[in-house]
């Protein structure tokens, strides 16, 4: 193998090498942001589930207050005339400010949740579109890159073409003018004969004229 076709292979290896890399970068980023999506959503999905949950509880809360309220008052109603039910009932009311309270544990760590999904979903949103820029400069940046790289080498090879149409355009005419100057070039003696031979020719005309007259 000459030199010139090594060195045109390994170009060609270089280059096919190179492509291969930008591709395999392409590939990853994209599967990389498609996870980065996926978890996202998931972290939304159970965000969701978690304001459910913290209206249910918030629901529930406000039920046993309500319901440790009106226990109060009937104890209040019944103390006079049945002291036994109005324990009943402040049994009852106690029962139900504990069962808020326990409720209200419960949504505090809903709430803490909620906060840190809420933050991490607003954060991967953040990040998510920051990396979905940037990967889509790179992608632009890459085909300009391209575009610029292949228009440069058309470039030199029209360059080329026209350095060669100039240059055989230039031999043509050089090639024509050596023919005229060839044919202009006399010897005194030619001039000498062709002078005299042009005078001549004047004077036969001259003639002619006069004898018309």
């Amino acid at each position: 193998m000459s030199i010139f076709k090594r060195l045109s292979a390994t170009v060609v290896s270089n280059l096919d090498r190179v492509v291969g890399e930008i591709e395999n970068n392409d590939a990853v980023i994209q599967a990389s942001l498609t996870e980065l999506r996926r978890k996202i959503a998931a972290a939304k999905v159970r965000l969701s589930h978690v304001h459910r949950q913290e209206a249910r509880l918030n629901r529930q809360i406000r039920k046993r207050r309500e319901d440790e309220q009106r226990w109060g008052e009937r104890a209040v109603e019944t103390a006079r005339t049945d002291e036994a039910r109005a324990l009943e009932c402040v049994q009852r009311r106690q029962q139900c400010r504990m069962q808020a309270e326990r409720l209200e544990e419960g949504l505090q760590q809903y709430q803490l949740t909620a906060g840190k999904l809420a933050r991490g979903v607003e954060e991967g949103e953040a990040r998510l579109a920051e990396m979905g820029q940037k990967h889509t400069l790179m992608r632009a940046r890459q085909s300009t890159a391209e575009a610029l790289y292949a228009a440069n080498l058309a470039g030199n090879e029209s360059l080329h073409q026209m350095e060669d149409s100039f240059d055989r355009w230039e031999v043509r005419i050089l090639q024509e003018e050596m023919a005229v100057d060839s044919d202009e070039e006399l010897t005194p003696l030619d001039r000498e004969f062709s002078d005299s031979e042009n005078e001549q020719a004047l004077r036969d005309e001259l003639a002619a004229l006069i004898a018309k007259e």
